[in-house]
């Protein structure tokens, strides 16, 4: 029989070896701040190189730097007496990018020449659609998500660069639960990796949904961050591999809860290990930056994990400074982090310069 010795030793053990623990530092980067419009929030971001960087907001505003921010090509689309809200955008090439809004109706615009001018190429008018995210994954190829509609997933694709769309049978979805939807937080709950093909959800359950055969039929799995309220969740999604993938969420209105606000999985989203760290972090955004390192961003800061040092680095400007944002963003090289968030704010962060601050106790023998 065991004594109470025994117990808690086999609690400790379990969660520590259930459990991905990292030891926390500080570091100071140089940052670049831009201010855009006061009154948007950026939520959509797509970065085609260290200088160049596109964005889409609500009020219909979009726009683009091609010089690491001295200057800003910024304007707005209407629709009759409408500013759409942009939660989505793909960056096809130079010349070529997609907007797609949130709301009912939901539009999609399309330019071929930076913005000069765009063409509405599809609209749904649904009143309940709700438009979450858009990837493209080629320059013709993308898949779009919406909250579910009439107990269906809404999935579109296209393999034409926007110019038509296909909704995914009903049929070739695992049905979601009722009161599961999708967060447009930042434009990121897809993630696509060879024929692989993830979508994340919210509020009552918090799944992942996968494919891999890019997106004809996709199957649910249990994740272990918080559900069954409205804002609990996944808000974000991404893979390194056809394994290895990190989810972020939390719960938005109570970002320093306890809950798990993070999870990796090295079976391609079937299990989920929770990531502690040593004070909650809200995440509205995750991205690999190459197979060692991710970064997340939110309400609680920006911070760089490192999966091979299991250290967590919290991302700050010279005065010290926490990173606040709704989405993020890496150049293709890897080497400038692009931001954005409420209030218009854009940063830039040069990965290329940065200084450890403060390192915490490192995590015990033994853990893994």
């Amino acid at each position: 029989m065991f004594n109470n010795r025994a117990i808690y030793l086999v609690l400790f053990l379990f969660i520590n070896f259930t459990k991905s623990i990292f030891a926390q530092e500080d570091s100071v980067f140089t940052v670049t701040y831009f201010q855009t419009l006061p009154k948007i929030s950026i939520r959509a971001l797509e970065a085609v190189s260290e200088k160049k960087v596109w964005f889409a907001a609500n009020h219909g505003v979009w726009g683009y730097t091609e010089d690491a921010g001295k200057t800003w090509h910024i304007d707005s689309i209407k629709v009759d007496t409408t500013y759409p809200q942009f939660r989505s955008i793909a960056v096809l090439n130079d010349s070529t990018v997609l907007l797609l809004s949130v709301a009912s109706p939901g539009y999609l615009f399309k330019t071929t020449n930076k913005g000069k001018t765009w063409q509405l190429v599809f609209t749904n008018p649904d009143k309940d659609i709700f438009y979450d995210c858009m990837y493209f994954y080629n320059s013709t190829c993308g898949i779009a998500l919406a909250d579910p509609i009439g107990g269906c997933c809404h999935v579109i694709r296209t393999s034409d660069a926007g110019a038509t769309w296909t909704l995914v049978d009903c049929g070739n979805i695992t049905k979601p639960a009722k009161g599961e939807a999708c967060f447009a937080a930042s434009n990121s709950n897809i993630a696509v990796y060879s024929n692989n093909v993830w979508f994340v959800t919210g509020g009552m359950r918090a799944r992942i949904f996968h494919s891999d055969d890019m997106g004809n039929h996709f199957r649910a799995y249990n994740t272990p961050l918080p559900e069954g309220d409205k804002m609990t969740g996944i808000f974000s999604v991404d893979f390194c591999d056809n394994l290895t993938g990190v989810i972020a969420g939390g719960n938005y209105v109570k970002s320093d809860s306890t809950d798990v606000t993070m999870a990796i999985t090295n079976n391609g989203g079937v299990t989920w290990k929770p990531i502690s760290s040593k004070k909650p972090i809200f995440g509205s955004c995750i991205k690999f930056r190459n197979a060692n390192e991710f970064y997340i961003t939110g309400s609680d800061g920006t911070y760089l994990f490192n999966l091979k040092s299991k250290k967590i680095t919290e991302v700050k400007d010279n005065t010290k400074t926490a990173l606040k944002y709704n989405t993020l963003r890496f150049s293709p090289n890897g080497k400038a982090l692009w931001l954005a968030g409420n209030k218009g704010t854009i940063a830039l962060v040069d990965l290329k310069r940065r200084n450890v601050l403060h390192v915490s106790p490192k995590p015990r023998k033994g853990i893994k």
